[in-house]
């Protein structure tokens, strides 16, 4: 049974595995995938019979009592050790050997007990089904062996392509295998009935000789699915070739016509975002190029390598990113054909949350592309930058003249938009006073130069600069107009991120409870674009929201776990440093204190590097020691909290929950110590809770609250009382108390 992280909505899957083969099987591929995109799945564990199971099996199988069968059974259960597949394999040969036979006379089924006992059978159950394809004739057992080369189930047509091209019968023997029962054939598709049966086929091919069917097969296939553009013939075929490997290859020629051939599987399959199948068709492309491949054959050479990088950045494979990597900067003809891969490196350092290396590595680029970056800018300059950018985006009349503007076609500029986007991420955790400039130089460039698929994110996040500066409403109109040229422009690879941070502006007008979903589509579209960044932004955002608008903690703790387990899967520490205190926050609220987060290796270091994870971490010691009435903690926190000073220059809703506590805390240190700082603390940060107070869903409720706190810091009891129960009725009223 699958459930989704994000609801209730369930599915029922019926899929059986071996447990020691789990990871490479179709079920084990299946569970892998669906709990990407936040699906809960409980797998359940068979172990084999025993003895009164078995004397049940063989009771209904002979439809006699069980008293009458228990003989039989535990000769049975001796020779198979509870084994099912064993176990209905060993009764048809019993059937077929005469050994377990129908008496008319009797009108009941009956066995030879002492032939049965004294029957020699092989130990694994491997040897035992090979023995039994062993006494079909030749041409089924060679038919077998070619089915058996193409996995667990296999379509007929494909059978036939295969019979035509190498001449050799297929069908026939086939069919009289299904009528042995070894195989079944249901709409058109042979399968073995269980995969050891498949096992057994396969192992009757001569070591030697696999690699070369393998070549064959898939040789004999390639021809038709380019024929009929045939995407899963043409993986097939290619997985066939693949499979045989360069060592099958008679002619120096061929390894060229198969790389080719890989670049072609691998790219559609990332068309249908899978992309492990599309890395391993990129990586086997790449085996087969001969030495000298940079000089012979550049520009294949230069795509494989390419796409090999954007595939293992997408799976979190570092170390063969970077293996790929050095191979394209070291043979690539030009600055321009390194691009690529060095946006890939520079990513996966920001993830990894290398992120000075990442900074230092894209500013260099930038700087090669004509793009020049100060190693500082003041308040006063980024507010120059906004008034040069809104003064530019004046010459466009209309929200849809800006949206239907020209495209961009310098390569240059759309790859040093790229890096801008890249930059801006670690800008927000390192440097944040040069976050807006980077926000601002893509609109600029946008402008200029036309958009790019990298321009929705620009306008997005100049939406957000705007909302956190105090125009909601024109932040709002920005992040809409981001997701318009989103639509327009089709820019996959950025769409999970334009969504995310467009839905955190939209909290501030919007009930938060309704936006969670929006963070469910955005992680889904990012893991289908292959944008893992994208889909974990959207996981945190996911979590970091649904816990500030009041999500039951044990619901939380699994959308939690989901996250954290994409995180690790990904070596994403950076994303994983900012959410991870939440899990022992909650674990003390729900007082399980079974939190492991002090196990995760690197965490502590990370969080001591990335002054913005820091800082969120701090805020949420601070708000758990807040709830469990921890003063002196508390204060020391708090003051490590207002240490920090980090002016963050775009919104998101978590920003609003740090405002809100950083003045509950203010007001409670105050009344304590009655230091005048306090009370200037709670006012600035009521203040700000007022000027998004608009939003009366999601604000009302905490503006009361932190009124209340600040009349009960001052004495004034009857001020506070009032205050006090209209939070309450506030928040009972938006959902976020019961």
């Amino acid at each position: 049974m699958s459930e989704s992280s994000y609801g209730k909505r369930q599915f029922f899957f019926l899929g059986s595995s071996r447990e020691e083969g789990m990871v490479d099987h179709a079920v084990g591929d299946m569970v892998s995938s669906i709990r990407q995109f936040g699906v809960h799945t409980k797998i359940v564990k068979l172990v084999c019979m025993d003895k009164e199971m078995t004397n049940t099996m063989v009771s209904d199988v002979l439809c006699l009592s069980p008293r009458l069968t228990r003989t039989l059974s535990e000769i049975i259960f001796h020779k198979t050790k509870g084994n099912p597949l064993f176990f209905s394999q060993l009764m048809m040969s019993l059937c077929k050997d005469g050994l377990v036979r129908l008496s008319l006379s009797c009108r009941r089924w009956e066995w030879d007990e002492e032939k049965i006992q004294t029957r020699k059978l092989p130990d694994d159950v491997v040897a035992f089904l090979t023995s039994s394809i062993e006494r079909l004739p030749q041409e089924v057992q060679m038919a077998l062996s070619t089915l058996s080369c193409f996995g667990h189930a296999t379509n007929a047509t494909l059978i036939k392509v295969l019979e035509t091209k190498c001449g050799n019968a297929l069908i026939e023997p086939l069919e009289i295998a299904v009528t042995e029962g070894v195989l079944d054939r249901v709409n058109d598709i042979y399968s073995f009935g269980h995969d050891r049966l498949q096992e057994a086929a396969y192992n009757m091919i001569p070591p030697e000789d696999r690699c070369v069917l393998h070549f064959k097969y898939g040789a004999a296939l390639v021809t038709r699915s380019l024929k009929l553009q045939d995407d899963d013939l043409l993986f097939t075929a290619a997985s066939q070739i693949n499979r045989g490997g360069p060592a099958a290859v008679e002619d120096a020629e061929q390894t060229v016509l198969i790389a080719n051939l890989n670049l072609t599987a691998g790219r559609k399959a990332m068309e249908m975002s899978d992309f492990s199948a599309a890395y391993s068709f990129f990586d086997n492309g790449i085996s087969f190029l001969r030495k000298g491949h940079w000089q012979e054959h550049y520009d294949l050479s230069l795509q494989l390598f390419e796409s090999a990088t954007d595939c293992a950045l997408v799976l979190g494979d570092i170390t063969s990113l970077k293996l790929l990597t050095n191979q394209i900067i070291t043979s690539a003809k030009s600055f321009e054909e390194k691009l690529n891969a060095t946006y890939n490196t520079v990513s996966a350092l920001a993830y990894a949350s290398q992120l000075p290396e990442s900074v230092t590595r894209s500013i260099l680029v930038l700087s090669q592309l004509g793009e020049e970056l100060l190693d500082f800018y003041s308040e006063s300059d980024t507010k120059l930058y906004i008034e040069q950018t809104q003064s530019m985006l004046k010459i466009f009349t209309t929200d849809q003249e800006l949206i239907q503007y020209k495209k961009m076609v310098d390569p240059n500029k759309i790859m040093a938009m790229k890096f801008y986007a890249r930059l801006r991420l670690s800008f927000q955790m390192t440097k944040v006073e040069a976050q807006p400039i980077v926000t601002m130089k893509i609109v600029q460039l946008s402008i200029t130069r036309g958009m790019s698929p990298i321009s929705p994110l620009g306008f997005t996040y100049f939406g957000m600069l705007l909302a956190r500066l105090g125009d909601i409403r024109e932040g709002c109109r920005y992040v809409r107009i981001g997701r318009q040229l989103l639509d327009r422009i089709g820019s996959k690879e950025v769409a999970g991120e334009v969504i995310c941070s467009g839905t955190q502006v939209l909290c501030f007008v919007e009930p938060v409870q309704s936006t969670l979903e929006t963070h469910v589509q955005g992680h889904t579209t990012s893991m289908a674009a292959g944008d893992t960044h994208g889909a974990l932004l959207n996981s945190v955002c996911y979590v970091a929201t649904s816990f500030w608008a009041g999500t039951k903690l044990s619901v939380w703790r699994e959308r939690y776990a989901f996250a954290r387990r994409l995180m690790e899967e990904h070596d994403h520490m950076t994303f994983l440093a900012h959410i991870s205190q939440w899990e022992e926050n909650v674990s003390r609220l729900m007082g399980t204190n079974d939190s492991n987060v002090s196990e995760i290796e690197g965490l502590k270091n990370v969080r001591e590097v990335n002054p913005h994870a820091s800082y969120t971490v701090t805020t949420q010691k601070m708000y758990i020691k807040f709830m469990f009435r921890e003063y002196e903690e508390m204060k020391t926190l708090a003051e490590t909290f207002f240490d920090f000073n980090l002016h963050s220059w775009t919104l998101f809703y978590i920003s609003a929950a740090h405002t809100f506590y950083s003045g509950l805390v203010s007001s409670w240190v105050y009344r304590q110590s009655k230091d005048a700082k306090w009370a200037d603390r709670a006012r600035t940060a009521k203040f700000l809770m007022k000027k998004w107070a608009d939003c009366k869903w999601n604000f009302q409720n905490k503006l009361y609250l932190m009124e209340a706190e600040e009349a009960f810091s001052y004495n004034d009891i009857a001020s506070a009382e009032y205050l006090y129960e209209k939070a309450l009725s506030s928040a009972r009223e938006h959902r976020y108390v019961e």
